[in-house]
Order: structure tokens, then sequence, then C-alpha cells
């Protein structure tokens, strides 16, 4: 009867999510006129699986596509000695009591295969409810993009206090698992050193990486070194991508979920308020409109909110919103309000090429 219950309380969570498919203020700055003051742009996420990060800049009107499985870490460019994982890629890590890499061995990794892996934590709410599920949502960035939250703690200037951390490398976007690795962050001057290995390596390689102030993170991949991933931190607003959120399965649980059809914005300048059809038209919106607007700087302010997937019994069809769409402010303290106008292929109905329209609004 247990189970039936927290079965329960899942198709609930589930049902309310859509299962079924996955700053600082430059207020003071003066306005930069961009190039581009309209467009339609058809994101290139690659189709259903979506196995591409699309990173737009509105100004410009440029699309950055990036395969997400590219790469594994960020490395914070910013004051604070941060590192985040590849979160498209459902990544988890959770550190152990050691800090000297060649002394850990695959003992030191015994059940996490069973728990810190995302397709065992979804598989665990069907059985006994585990006592370890909790702790799942650390294993994981948070998702608004604080990074106070992150899985890896703040790298210490004091060498001893960062362990080691076990990272499972997620999912490529066919599904294949990308590996396990075994990996310690070091400061080192003003930039990191890492150092990582295989989980039964009794040697390890280390990696230097330089910070640079031009971009939000500099990023790492654990088979070939330091990789591009975004762009320069002023050059893009919105980015398209699979997301690792949290799913509430009850109360007080949430858990690490892959979402499709998922957008997030740029941490550096960007603000983002949305608009309820109901209060205001797209056509008629205006920036006198957009001052009182409460505006957000998480990650995920659009998010999934954008499109709606068809729930069994409801009568309403897989697609875009057609309820709500937003204002974009950007670094150069431009206003643009963004609409989507696009879910599926319109020939296909299949997921995965998104459209959206956005126009600049005169000051």
């Amino acid at each position: 009867m247990k189970n039936s219950k927290y079965t329960l309380k899942l198709i609930l969570a589930l049902v309310a999510v859509g299962f079924l498919n996955a700053c600082d203020s430059e207020d003071d700055q003066p306005k930069v006129d961009p190039a581009v003051s309209s467009a339609i742009i058809d994101a290139e996420v690659g189709g259903a699986n979506q196995p591409n990060q699309v990173f737009i800049d509105f100004s410009s009107k440029t699309q950055t596509v990036v395969n997400r499985a590219s790469w594994d870490l960020g490395f914070y460019s910013g004051s604070e000695f941060r590192v985040i994982l590849n979160n498209p890629a459902s990544m988890l890590a959770q550190s152990i009591d050691k800090n000297d890499l060649a002394q850990v061995t695959a003992e030191d990794t015994a059940g996490m295969g069973a728990k810190m892996d995302i397709d065992a934590i979804f598989g665990s709410l069907f059985g006994a409810p585990a006592e370890w599920l909790p702790q799942a949502q650390t294993w994981m960035d948070q998702p608004d993009g604080s990074l106070e939250g992150t899985a890896i703690a703040e790298v210490s200037a004091t060498a001893d206090q960062n362990k080691v951390y076990i990272i499972n490398r997620g999912k490529n976007a066919d599904g294949t698992a990308r590996g396990w690795m075994k990996a310690r962050f070091l400061r080192d001057g003003s930039g990191y050193k890492m150092q990582y290995a295989e989980i039964n390596s009794a040697t390890f390689s280390e990696l230097q990486i330089t910070k640079n102030s031009d971009y939000n993170f500099n990023y790492v991949n654990l088979n070939q070194g330091l990789v591009n991933v975004e762009p320069e931190k002023k050059k893009w607003d919105i980015c398209f991508t699979i997301f690792t959120n949290l799913l509430p399965i009850d109360a007080t649980t949430k858990i690490p979920y892959a979402y499709k059809d998922f957008v997030i914005q740029n941490r550096a300048f960007i603000e983002v308020a949305e608009v309820a059809v109901a209060d205001f038209t797209y056509a008629d919106f205006t920036y006198a409109n957009s001052t009182d607007l409460n505006y957000s700087s998480d990650l995920t302010t659009i998010g999934s909110n954008w499109r709606i997937v068809a729930q069994p019994g409801s009568d309403k069809e897989t697609g875009v919103n057609p309820d709500i769409f937003y204002v974009v402010k950007d670094s150069d303290n431009n206003y643009y309000k963004l609409k989507f106008t696009r879910m599926l292929d319109p020939v296909s109905g299949e997921r995965g090429y998104p459209q959206i329209q956005y126009d600049l609004l005169a000051q």
C-alpha cells in the first residue's frame, strides 16, 4: 500500500510537468542600438533527440550550435572558484572523504551505480521508497543557476580541503552512457588545476584552466581537454537545450529529471519577465508596458513554460503555449519582446523544431 501511494504521487507529479515527453544589472549603462531589431529564428536543436544546445543572440540574429555531450565541466570565470556539471547530459557528482586521487578505487564507488544515475533515480520510484532518494538533488547543480548550489563545492584555497569527486558523465543524445570518472579540483593562482582519471587508474592527468572574463565559463571535455561551448557572455541571450530540472514527487522530495524543449537564459546580464496575453497582446505590447514587469535572473524563467505537452484526458494539444510571451532585457539595456511560434515540425509533427520571433521595443 505504501508503494502504491508513492507511485500515485509520482504519476500526479509527472502529469503536472508533462512527463510524456525533457547577473549583474546593467541599468546604469547607456543603451546600445542593436544591429537586428526584429527576427524569426528556427533554432537548430536537431530534431526529436535534441542533440544540440543552441545559443541565440538577438542583436546579431545568430545562433551557435553545440553538441550537448561535447563537454563535461565548466569552470567559472568570475571572482569565485566554481565548477559546474554538464546539465544537458544529466551529469551527477558527489564527493568522497579522500583527497588523493591515486588512492581512489572502484571500492570507493560501491553502490553508486544503483543510485547516482538519472535512470536509476527515476526507476527507484517504482519499488520500495529509497531512503537515499532525497539526497539525489544534491548530486546535480541547482537549476536556478545559483553558484552556491553546485554539486561540486567551491574550490578552496586550502588544497587539503578539496576532496575527490566521483562523476557520472551522464548520457549522449542517443541515450548511451558516457561513463564515470574521478576528479579533484584545485586553485592554481588566479585559475584552476584539475586532476582526473578513470576510476581504477593508479595515475592521473592534470589540466590547467585559465579564467577568461569574456566568458561565463571555460569548458572541459574529460577526454579532449579544453573545448569551446557557449559564446562570449555578451554575445548570447537565450539557449535551447535539454535540461535536467528538479521534479517534485511529494511535498518534500524532488529528483533530477531531464526535460526536452527547455530554454535557459544567460546568467550574465540577461533578465526575463513573463507576460500573460490576458494582460497584453504581443502585437500591442510596447516599451512603456515593460517597466512594471517582474524580471528574473533565474536561468529557468522561461524553462518549459513556453510549451504544452498533451496529457491523457486533456483537451490541450502539444505545442506552443498561446497564453504567454516574454520580455528579455539584454546586456546593452535593450528590451525585446519574445514569443514562441512553433514547437513541432509542421509536416511530421515531431518535437525538436522550435521557432521564435522577437522584436526590439523602441525606447
